[in-house]
């Protein structure tokens, strides 16, 4: 867990510095970019979602593609049947950046998810400048630091690292945000903000991958909210987590050996036997 709590303190070194990430500038790019595509609109179709997310490197599995053409992985997997494309933008263990966000946007027409840790507004109008339709962020980023409702009552402003910071400035241009959970006590924390997609992340950090996690938690979960589990092991799950009400599933890691078109098509078969 210190390589992730070392990337997430570099993102706030990063994005709360007004020498390194001018607010007024950030927000002035964000505003000239297109029109946000809806990811909920995506969501909300009867079909399941898949969201495919090509990645440079991972924490697990260190460097897996350093050449990686993110504008064409989107394009091919959008003609596969993709319905949203993630890009991890964090540069620490990922490999990932801005450009790879550029040119997923550039390559295709889904909705373009920036996955990263965001940890302040600054991050928001900067993704959204470089074509993130939404966000998808961890809850461990924010569970335990942020300001309660009494707190938030007694400011002008909630801070600019607060999750409800972020989550009105990404509403206010358009974009939804993604929050990504792994246990009951941050899916509780989840369900209390207002960010518009619950991601259940099946996957811990050794790698190992428990997708009775997604039925766990999704019984507590509210019926409308949309739902995206990541990370299955078995191909006879895809139509289980369809029926018990999941939107959608993100396929990670575990697919780059294969390939993410090839899984499109294997998983788009499945869900429709559900």
């Amino acid at each position: 867990m210190s390589d992730i709590s070392d990337a997430i303190d570099h993102a706030r070194r990063t994005w709360t510095s007004d020498e390194l990430a001018d607010l007024g500038s950030l927000r002035a790019a964000a505003a000239e970019a297109p029109p946000a595509r809806s990811l909920s609109e995506v969501l909300s179709e009867d079909v399941l979602g898949l969201i495919v997310e090509p990645k440079r490197a991972t924490l697990r599995r260190g460097t897996i593609n350093p050449s990686l053409d993110v504008g064409a992985v989107a394009l091919e997997c959008e003609r596969a049947g993709a319905s949203a494309v993630s890009v991890v933008t964090e540069p620490k263990l990922s490999g990932g950046s801005h450009d790879d966000l550029r040119a997923a946007r550039a390559g295709s027409t889904l909705p373009v998810i920036a996955r990263d840790y965001v940890v302040d507004v600054r991050q928001v109008y900067a993704l959204r400048a470089a074509g993130a339709d939404a966000l998808l962020t961890p809850a461990t980023v924010y569970v335990g630091r942020e300001p309660d409702a009494d707190e938030l009552a007694q400011l002008d402003a909630p801070p600019s690292d607060s999750l409800v910071a972020i989550v009105r400035a990404a509403h206010e241009l358009g974009m939804e945000i993604v929050l990504s959970v792994q246990s009951d006590d941050e899916l509780e924390f989840a369900l209390e903000t207002d960010v518009d997609v619950i991601n259940i992340d099946n996957r811990d950090a050794s790698g190992t991958v428990d997708v009775d996690r997604t039925f766990e938690l999704l019984a507590d979960v509210p019926v409308g909210w949309p739902v995206i589990s990541e990370s299955i092991e078995a191909l006879d799950q895809v139509a289980r987590l369809h029926r018990a009400g999941v939107d959608a599933l993100l396929l990670d890691e575990g697919h780059l050996d294969t390939g993410l078109s090839s899984a499109l098509a294997v998983y788009a078969d499945l869900a429709l036997e559900h």
